[in-house]
């Protein structure tokens, strides 16, 4: 057993004193849930009848909620747009006490995804967005915001959704300057950029992520995981790797050896937004000093709180109490 009763009440007494700076992708999350009674005379298609409409962070915004929902401090730099959802998120933001370094674009929209949501199951997602690389001038800005600031930080977390805002130049700055101040810096990545995610502290991605990224077929035995994960630690030089395998739980790799943790939750919900969690929880752990399996597990225990929620989710200190209990009364851990 990697974590006990007394590790996980450390880590959530000690998460008020991290500070914890996220740059990368914000989204505005939108979901609009209602009932299905009846077919369109139209065309053959359900008919919504709406309920209600929910607004929330998402993408580099969802990992900040992560982290403030468990009491960390943490602020943003982001690209958004001039317009109304730029200044929803703007306000969403500052409401729940999060640092914000948010560049405003002129004529340029706010990345906005909208999920039409029918009981528990998904519909459809339309996503309203224009994806435009950080300029010169915005990239500077960025990385001056983080010259000056870096010092009252204790982690960097990278959270590329690839809409241009996390470009390779501002990932080989991120991580050279937390290893200067000797800072975590962690990444959750795409794919297109996945050979730039080059010596940081640990690296996250999803099992498609971590195969695709590498340009090899999806493992479909552990063996061939292991393999993999191998790989993608020599050829980008890591601390650590956290491959993330869904309903199978995750698989750590560290200088002490790999390991796999399965995963707790059985009733999945709804998966949007968990690896923003992992993410979160997992840099949380290791800037409150955990070694790298102790803050896998906190956020594997996170992410089965999560799963269980519709839409983009965050998981309070008693909720991670609430599933350690069940993990240790099932024997998971």
């Amino acid at each position: 057993m990697h974590v006990k009763q007394q590790h996980l009440e450390k880590f959530l007494k000690q998460i008020p004193e991290a500070r914890i700076l996220v740059v990368g992708d914000i989204i505005l999350d939108h979901f609009v849930v209602g009932q299905v009674r009846r077919i369109s005379p139209e065309a053959p298609v359900p008919v919504l009848e709406v309920k209600k409409e929910i607004y929330r962070c998402g993408g580099a915004g969802n990992v900040c909620f992560n982290i403030t929902g468990l009491g960390g401090n943490v602020s943003i730099a982001s690209i958004i747009g001039d317009d109304t959802n730029g200044a929803i998120l703007k306000n969403m933001l500052e409401e729940n006490h999060i640092g914000t370094f948010l560049l405003a674009r002129k004529n340029f929209p706010t990345s906005i995804k909208t999920r039409v949501i029918a009981g528990s199951q998904q519909m459809i997602r339309v996503d309203r967005e224009k994806i435009e690389k950080l300029f010169q001038e915005e990239l500077s800005k960025i990385q001056s915001f983080i010259e000056k600031e870096i010092k009252n930080f204790d982690a960097v977390i990278i959270s590329d959704y690839g809409k241009g805002v996390v470009i390779p130049a501002l990932i080989s700055y991120c991580s050279g300057i937390c290893h200067k101040y000797r800072k975590v810096i962690t990444v959750d990545p795409k794919i297109n950029h996945f050979f730039y995610y080059k010596n940081v502290t640990c690296l996250t991605p999803n099992l498609m992520e971590a195969s695709a990224g590498m340009h090899l077929p999806e493992p479909s035995t552990v063996d061939d995981i292991v393999e993999l994960g191998k790989k993608i630690m020599k050829k980008l030089s890591l601390e650590n790797l956290v491959i993330t395998r869904g309903k199978d739980g995750m698989t750590i790799f560290s200088d002490s050896g790999v390991t796999h943790l399965p995963a707790i939750s059985k009733e999945v919900f709804d998966v949007t937004g968990a690896g923003d969690t992992v993410i979160a929880v997992l840099t949380l752990g290791l800037a409150c000093g955990f070694d790298i399996l102790k803050a896998a597990t906190f956020a594997n225990l996170a992410a089965g709180v999560v799963v269980q929620k519709l839409g983009t989710a965050n998981v309070s200190p008693d909720e991670m109490r609430k599933m350690f209990e069940i993990w240790v009364s099932s024997g998971v851990i």
